[in-house]
């Protein structure tokens, strides 16, 4: 890339990290282009320069940060063989990568109800479609378990929403709680209760 398009990338980058910190912080429909604008130190004019409005900042930002976490999970994921593995591999990288965009993850936890809006928008469908991605990437693993009989025989969908309700309940209580210790040192114990459930053995 020339300079000038160097320094594009940068500013527009730096315009969706403060977006990203606004809207955890106030939700999206407290926020507002000039407190974004604010935070990134850039004039309102040139957060126009890059993004029409607020929602297309929004969506935008969501949609990026879906993509960075479904090609990590999928490219870490991948390097297993087994299922087993790719379960414990798919939980801890969720973990770290929440850990990482904690931000990310209150907007999304906590502003569901923009998705549910009436903003009829290819972004909007872009975004739920990540959404579902990221769902049936997990869902996979789970049928490929089911294949392998290493999972009790289920249905894969209901298998995943279970997993998945785990993990966001967990990741809930680690940011609720303020991050007081290690959400990714809790992969383990969801992976264990996800297979092994919690009843007393032996």
């Amino acid at each position: 890339m020339s300079r000038k398009e160097r320094e594009y990338q940068a500013r527009r980058e730096e315009i969706l990290k403060a977006a990203e910190r606004v809207f955890a912080q106030n939700g999206f429909y407290n926020s507002t282009v000039a407190e974004i604008a604010k935070e990134s130190e850039f004039a309102i004019g040139t957060l126009y320069q890059f993004f029409k409005n607020k929602e297309e900042l929004y969506y935008t930002m969501m949609i990026e940060k879906f993509d960075l976490l479904y090609s990590t999970l999928l490219t870490e994921v991948g390097k297993n063989k087994r299922c087993l593995e790719k379960l414990s591999c798919l939980v801890e990288v969720l973990f770290s990568f929440i850990e990482q965009n904690v931000d990310f993850f209150k907007i999304f936890t906590w502003e569901l109800n923009v998705l549910n809006a009436n903003m009829n928008n290819k972004l909007k469908d872009q975004l739920i479609a990540k959404h579902f991605a990221y769902i049936k990437l997990i869902s996979d693993v789970i049928e490929e378990g089911l294949r392998e009989r290493v999972l009790k025989e289920g249905n894969a969908d209901d298998l995943s929403s279970a997993l998945l309700g785990m993990m966001n309940v967990f990741s809930f209580n680690w940011i609720f709680n303020r991050q007081q210790d290690s959400l990714s040192a809790k992969a383990p114990i969801i992976v264990n209760l996800f297979l092994n459930g919690a009843t007393r053995t032996g």
